[in-house]
């Protein structure tokens, strides 16, 4: 087994930890990444791993090679979910959300007993909320608890992991918890819920639905022993709610990158006579490109011409329109196979990632550090990206609504040769986000309950 998979730390005593993670492969996507890491890496420190998921979760994408990457040795256990096909939800949930009618454009309604809803989609749409509150996986849980439950008791399970979004399986916690007070519950919170989910998602708005979020998360987080966020400003925010609970039970464990997936990563030359910008992923609103773009076209023309941007992803509709009429040179390259992406990747000068949110970190910041190639991060001074950024000094960290600063970042890589940004790159601060590490702070913080 290579070094980097090693532990490096050790426990005498192996633990019998359940995982609940409503998606799991061979669902895909971002969303089943941190679970995936934390299976693959947590048996080898001192753990024997079970896995609750939802084996026909309506996930909208598959990707049965990830099932490889799971050891041998992990046990994986499902509980059916009678929920509808994914696709199934989207088109009703669309349908209802349409807004032809005058009086189908009336906000949903926050509470039945306060202003009426206005229009049948609206009243619709209200109704649904309501009977499956406060998201569509609700209807998993007693389905998960009667298969958690049945695996604590014949496996004789020690702790219990609820990783989340969907939110609503953290109650599968809280009803082991209350009926196993022995056992060890770490509630794993993979975004911030009430101040950010609650906020994105359309069919979590409304005050009922937040009424109901707010119980669960204070229920969750009072049964909880551990409470673990993946971002420094996530984690003092839930913190902030409870200041009642001691300082320990709140955790961030970074999301991080596989150093397995790049181990045979390799710089080569794109051949362009120009400065290459990749942004790989999906190009959407809150990871808005215009920004960038617009800083792009406003450059001197001897600039601007020695740019090329690639874009190695799907563009959100939204977004789409940003990228008309551009003198920029841009390719756009569409969704891309992970190994093909990967090459883009490899024959770039810079990593672009833009994000607005300044309590997140994507995913692929991480992976971008993974490459050892400088970054061009275009995010507010004072969010989790920046913080990133400047703990490796793995680039540049713009603030989006500083036209100047932007601009002068972009004439500066036009001009200053890469090898002085890779040179100022930290690689041992880069290397401390690498999944194993992240494994092996979680696997103390578990151990450390006993």
């Amino acid at each position: 087994m290579p070094d980097v998979f090693r532990p490096s730390v050790f426990f005498v005593q192996q633990r019998k930890l359940l995982f609940v993670s409503y998606l799991f492969p061979p669902a895909g996507g971002i969303t089943v990444q941190r679970a995936l890491a934390f299976t693959r890496y947590l048996p080898e420190r001192g753990f024997e791993l079970h896995v609750l998921r939802a084996p026909n979760a309506p996930s909208p994408v598959i990707d049965d090679s990830l099932l490889n990457r799971v050891p041998r040795q992990v046990k994986i256990h499902g509980a059916l979910t009678p929920e509808p096909p994914f696709k199934l939800r989207h088109f009703v949930w669309n349908l209802l959300s349409s807004k032809k009618k005058a009086e189908e454009e009336a906000e949903p309604v926050k509470d039945f007993g306060g202003r009426k809803p206005s229009g049948p989609k609206a009243w619709a749409k209200e109704a649904i909320r309501r009977m499956i509150c406060p998201e569509p996986e609700i209807l998993w849980v007693p389905f998960a608890v009667r298969a958690a439950r049945k695996l604590v008791k014949r496996h004789g399970i020690e702790a219990v992991m609820v990783t989340a979004p969907p939110f609503s399986a953290f109650l599968v916690g809280t009803r082991l918890k209350r009926e196993f007070p022995g056992l060890k519950f770490i509630a794993d919170f993979r975004d911030e819920w009430l101040d950010f989910y609650l906020n994105e998602s359309d069919f979590q708005s409304g005050d009922f639905v937040r009424k109901r979020a707010t119980e669960i998360e204070r229920e969750t987080v009072e049964l909880a022993d551990i409470v673990v966020a993946v971002t420094h400003t996530s984690r003092d925010k839930i913190r902030r709610r409870y200041p009642e609970l001691p300082e320990a039970r709140f955790q961030c464990v970074h999301n991080g990158f596989d150093p397995a997936q790049f181990s045979k990563f390799t710089a080569r030359p794109h051949n362009t006579g120009k400065v290459v910008v990749t942004h790989v992923g999906t190009a959407a609103n809150a990871s808005s490109s215009r920004y960038y773009l617009d800083a792009l076209e406003a450059l001197p023309a001897e600039y601007r011409d020695r740019i090329e941007s690639r874009f190695v992803g799907r563009i959100a509709e939204g977004e789409k329109r940003y990228f008309e009429n551009r003198k920029a040179a841009l390719n756009l390259l569409g969704f891309q196979t992970q190994e093909v992406a990967t090459r883009y990747m490899e024959e770039t000068d810079y990593l672009l990632v833009t994000l607005t949110d300044r309590q997140s970190i994507p995913g692929k910041l991480f992976e971008y550090m993974a490459t050892g190639k400088p970054i061009l991060a275009i995010s507010p001074p004072d969010g989790e990206v920046a913080r990133i950024m400047a703990e490796t000094r793995a680039g540049f960290c713009v603030d989006p609504s500083d036209k100047d600063a932007l601009s002068r970042t972009l004439i500066h890589i036009c001009s200053a040769p890469v090898e002085e940004t890779v040179r100022n790159i930290d690689q041992d601060r880069v290397h401390s986000f690498e999944r194993p590490r992240k494994a092996d702070q979680l696997a103390q913080l578990i151990h450390g309950l006993f």
